[in-house]
């Protein structure tokens, strides 16, 4: 049974990885400063289209929309971008993180934005 897609999994693995690789001090420069940027869009809405799917529209057959996928870059781009680097100094606006958003969001979208095998409560 599929519930999740195969760009979610790895996505998250390669995050759990990165942060285990750092936590134990080992940074590699380009993949910690936009790694977890390019991975947060396949969880986040992989996560999202597996509680759509399966909890509120109760329809394996449907997918996020275009436009609610250039909405989610936008969104977290005003948060993390515009909106938490004004109130706090532990972040700092950087306009390839918006890039790396919308990279991740186009891997969703290309292959993670599936239909589900079946619900989990049919």
């Amino acid at each position: 049974m599929r519930y999740l897609s195969s760009i979610f999994w790895i996505s998250l693995l390669l995050f759990t990885v990165n942060q285990i690789l750092e936590s134990i001090g080992i940074f590699i420069p380009i993949v910690h400063s936009y790694l977890d940027d390019v991975l947060c869009s396949p969880i986040v809405l992989g996560f999202a289209l597996f509680v759509q799917q399966q909890f509120t529209y109760r329809n394996s057959n449907y997918v996020l929309s275009r436009g609610m996928i250039v909405l989610f870059v936008l969104w977290y781009a005003l948060i993390f971008e515009v909106l938490l680097p004004n109130y706090s100094s532990r972040y700092h606006a950087d306009g390839w993180d918006v890039v790396a958003y919308a990279i991740g969001a186009y891997m969703f979208f290309k292959w993670g934005n599936i239909p589900s095998v079946k619900l989990i409560f049919s």
